[in-house]
């Protein structure tokens, strides 16, 4: 991945590998101060992962230079025949969608090449705005739009949801393999399964819970918000909502689907119902999730309760077939 000199925007793109921590470690400062400020999210623990990887060059990616000074960053992660676009970021002072969607490009046409790789998947919080339309090696890529919303302030007291014949109480890791079911029958033929292929079948489902419990990619897990519903009877799943801390006192709703048997039932209400009085015992002062536009069922649920759009931004797919 050799550097690209841009004349008209006086730009260059760089391999990632040959770069050093020190060299970026300003620039990711930056992105942790903007994630904090904009997001109400720690990215310090992400920030100090990301560098140890550079020191390591083993991070595929792109440093976006102006004047031989670094301005932002890409990096893409190889998972079988799938890479997941990490981040991208470019410092404030340089942030356009010219220079965003430059970095962009180069990224996914190098991760369209990387060995075995057959799709491509990334969700962008950071980008300032739409990107345009991209093809990549003669494949469109996908832009689906998500909603990240917020609630600030968490409500003091509800009404619990009454549901005949269920039962809810905490997630516990014995659950895994009930509730990847769960989620492989609730996103089946749901946008959601376009942009994140786990969601198509149980063992994928499986493996997205065990990282969203286990792993610090979208917060610390959060176990006392962590909560499922049961049919009595069967002893299937029916609900599971999933949380995490993104700052002491901010909490992130991972995960929340609901079997379609029982949608409008108000079992995902409770459940977030659930989870949200766990935040607040906490002491949370806010919660945020994020939700695709598209899915105006689940967005009017979350504005009943309170949450409000704090931010738009994409997510892409790009596939070789």
């Amino acid at each position: 991945m050799a550097s690209s000199p841009v004349p008209s925007s006086g730009l260059t793109v760089g391999d990632l590998r040959e770069f050093r921590s020190d060299v970026l470690e300003s620039l990711l400062v930056e992105q942790a101060l903007y994630w904090e400020k904009h997001l109400r999210w720690d990215f310090s623990a992400s920030k100090d992962i990301l560098l140890r990887y550079i020191n390591l060059r083993n991070l595929y990616g792109f440093v976006l230079l102006r004047d031989a000074v670094p301005i932002g960053y890409s990096y893409f992660i190889h998972e079988n025949r799938k890479a997941l676009l990490g981040d991208l970021f470019i410092s404030e002072a340089h942030r356009e969608p010219s220079a965003e969607s430059m970095l962009l490009s180069h990224t996914l046409r190098a991760a369209a090449v990387f060995p075995g790789v057959r799709r491509i998947e990334g969700q962008l919080l950071t980008l300032s705005g739409e990107p345009p339309e991209l093809n990549v090696y003669g494949h469109p890529v996908r832009l689906f739009l998500r909603n990240f919303m917020m609630l600030e302030g968490l409500p003091a007291s509800r009404s619990p949801t009454k549901s005949v014949g269920l039962m809810y109480r905490g997630w516990t890791d014995r659950d895994l393999d009930k509730t990847s079911g769960l989620i492989h029958r609730a996103y089946q033929g749901h946008v959601d399964s376009l942009i994140n292929d786990q969601y198509r079948s149980a063992m994928g489902a499986r493996r997205f819970l065990f990282n969203s419990t286990q792993h610090p990619g979208c917060g610390l897990f959060y176990r006392k918000a962590a909560r499922a519903a049961f049919d009595r009877v069967a002893n299937t799943a029916c609900g599971v909502c999933l949380g995490s801390l993104v700052l002491p006192k901010v909490g992130h709703i991972t995960q929340l689907c609901v079997d379609p048997r029982f949608r409008r039932s108000g079992v995902g209400r409770e459940l977030l119902g659930q989870a949200l009085d766990a935040y607040r015992e906490h002491g949370c002062e806010a919660v945020s999730l994020t939700v695709t536009a598209s899915n105006q069922q689940a967005i009017e649920l979350y504005e009943r309760i309170g949450f409000q759009v704090h931010k738009r931004f994409p997510a892409f797919v790009w596939e070789s077939y």
